[in-house]
């Protein structure tokens, strides 16, 4: 009697030492191979296209490409939501505020920056990042709340702190080395942080007023990182000559560059020459003034101007040179 307790003992020990082991286990993480297909490689695992589909928040029909990261759900879990949850909690970062938006320190730099994680089908692959430089006496933490209602469909978005109080906000005090620091330390404390889900070049970069003159300098020194830029009430004056020497040698680099100033903003003229400077560089440039925007950020009142900015960057792929007729818009 006392062995066949023994041998129970031991087989129910094996058992829940297994039940354990399997359950720790790190998921699985497949790499995409030339020609493979979800029903390949659900099949490979003895899982369904389904529970893959789940756990990496894509669906049957999107397509996968050579290089893109999968996670495989364990066969015990039979619909992918266990591998999707795990891998949420794995990436959680370690603070969240009241207005929803997570927020971290950033490496060398004194303020901190707040984020928000991409939404929608391929969340969990390499996504790009768009990160919003605030205007002076700016919020950061609100205006990114609400940048995320249109940004983040296309990617991470991330609002640094400019590093001086204007105030009840803050402000990038005229320095754009300021904004470079914070920018650089954003991708890196993303990077760092989410790991290959994070894209490191060919990103874009956004400002609004101040913060559109700490874009336009850092976008001209890291045309590599920020190959798309959505400049708001740009002027003639942010770039001076260093400026503009940088634009000559990040011209080749940059994809496309959107810029929206309201014609009753009193520095259109000023954007309307940030606008020739582009094109004369060979940039693939587009320029819309709303005739009833004057020097605002209006992402209430007219969403879809921005989304269609937005939209627009995100479609430039190879870079194409534009036509030589001023193909410039104003939204009514």
């Amino acid at each position: 009697m006392r062995r066949l307790w023994a041998t129970l003992g031991l087989a129910l020990g094996l058992a829940v030492t297994s039940l354990t082991s399997s359950a720790s286990a790190e998921p699985i993480v497949h790499t995409v191979g030339d020609g493979q297909t979800l029903g390949k490689i659900a099949k490979r695992y003895n899982v369904s296209i389904a529970a893959i589909c789940t756990a990496n928040g894509i669906e049957r029909r999107s397509k996968i490409k050579a290089g893109q990261r999968l996670l495989i759900p364990d066969k015990d879990d039979v619909d992918g939501t266990r591998a999707a949850e795990e891998a949420s909690e794995k990436h959680k970062p370690t603070q969240r505020t009241a207005s929803g938006a997570h927020k971290f320190d950033l490496p060398g730099y004194n303020q901190p920056a707040y984020f928000y994680e991409p939404v929608g089908p391929g969340r969990l692959s390499m996504k790009p990042v768009i990160v919003y430089l605030h205007g002076r006496g700016g919020h950061p933490e609100q205006d990114c709340k609400r940048w995320s209602r249109i940004a983040r469909r296309y990617g991470w978005l991330i609002c640094p702190s400019g590093p001086a109080a204007h105030g009840s906000g803050r402000a990038w005090d005229n320095n754009w080395l300021s904004a470079h620091t914070a920018t650089m330390a954003a991708i890196t404390a993303l990077r760092n942080k989410f790991g290959r889900r994070v894209q490191l070049y060919g990103n874009t970069l956004v400002g609004f007023s101040e913060g559109a003159y700490a874009a336009m300098n850092v976008g001209v020194r890291e045309p590599r990182t920020f190959n798309r830029w959505l400049i708001l009430a740009a002027n003639s004056t942010y770039w001076g000559g260093p400026g503009l020497d940088a634009l000559g040698t990040a011209r080749e680099r940059v994809r496309r560059v959107y810029l929206i100033t309201g014609e009753r903003d009193a520095i259109v003229e000023g954007t309307r020459q940030v606008d020739e400077w582009l094109r004369r560089a060979d940039v693939d440039t587009k320029l819309s003034t709303p005739s009833d925007l004057a020097h605002e950020l209006a992402l209430e009142r007219k969403p879809f101007l921005y989304e269609q900015a937005l939209r627009w960057l995100d479609d430039g792929g190879e870079r194409k040179r534009p036509k030589k007729s001023h193909d410039a818009t104003a939204s009514r």
